[in-house]
């Protein structure tokens, strides 16, 4: 397995998202890795994408 994969980041406190390499995190004996194919957003999500009030 790669020791880098991509993730969304919220970076800076303006409007927008990131795509970034990031090191893969390190796991332990009672942890899983799952890759994640699809997802959804909240509202919460899209006031945290737009940087506005809520």
């Amino acid at each position: 397995m790669s020791n880098m994969m991509k993730a969304l980041v919220k970076a800076k406190a303006e409007p927008g998202i990131w795509m970034e390499e990031v090191p893969v995190p390190e796991i332990g004996p009672n942890d899983v890795l799952i890759k994640i194919k699809k997802t959804a957003i909240c509202g919460t999500d899209v006031h945290i994408y737009n940087w506005d009030q809520w």
